[in-house]
């Protein structure tokens, strides 16, 4: 009976986490797995804008283990300028996931993207494994010169371009507007779906002389909208 009491104790001790309420499936990771973006981007130099659009397709292709026995996917990353066109592949990432996180390498820079469980207000540092550091006064929280993101509206439904994702979680990296910059970062993540909407805005402004008031003097924006998922 003291055996079986035992027995049962350490069962219920060490069972394995719930996975809807640890918002694993804000990442689902499969080989075949893909999902395709729409791209606006746009790069200011001395206040002209340059534009670029185009689609960019992430697919998940195989996998590995490394020597400790770590699972790792590659994911293989194409674009093309239209719909109409071929897909040209012209990088690879790759991408773990364990009970405490998601981590992606590319260009051999390892970001956090995700951290579990998924939760409203739950802070992390996305660059915790990089060398990036912010200096002060950049608008966002700091924790060691590295910003602290934060989950906004997890479970909550999220629209986009005539799309309704029932359940997302917002992952805000930094908002930051004044009168010479704005810093405006965030992506969304859709349950069983992954990221579907992701904004990037760095601006900066100077005086505008003829109406006392500020016109952009550089910076980049880049906007991903997710068009098409599924698995090959």
């Amino acid at each position: 009976v003291v055996l079986a009491a035992f027995v049962a104790g350490s069962e219920n001790k060490y069972k394995d986490p719930d996975p809807v309420a640890m918002g694993y499936d804000y990442y689902p990771l499969e080989i075949g797995q893909y999902r395709v973006y729409d791209i606006k981007e746009t790069f200011y130099f001395s206040g002209t804008p340059s534009n670029r659009y185009y689609q960019l397709r992430e697919r998940v292709g195989t996998s590995f283990q490394d020597q400790r026995g770590q699972l790792f996917y590659k994911v293989v990353r194409s674009s093309r300028p239209n719909a109409t066109s071929a897909w040209l592949d012209d990088s690879v990432m790759t991408v773990t996931k364990n009970e405490q996180m998601v981590v992606l390498s590319k260009d051999n820079t390892r970001y956090i993207k995700l951290v579990f469980p998924v939760k409203n207000g739950l802070e992390f540092v996305g660059d915790l494994y990089n060398t990036r550091q912010v200096a002060e006064g950049a608008g966002s929280k700091l924790r060691d010169n590295k910003e602290v993101y934060t989950y906004q509206n997890v479970g909550e439904g999220y629209e986009l371009t005539g799309q309704t994702y029932p359940a997302t979680a917002t992952v805000l990296q930094n908002f930051h507007s004044v009168s010479t910059n704005l810093d405006d970062r965030f992506e969304v993540y859709a349950e069983g779906i992954g990221l579907v909407h992701r904004v990037f805005k760095r601006i900066n402004f100077e005086s505008n002389a003829n109406d006392d008031g500020y016109k952009i003097k550089d910076g980049h924006e880049r906007e991903e909208i997710l068009i098409e998922n599924g698995k090959l």
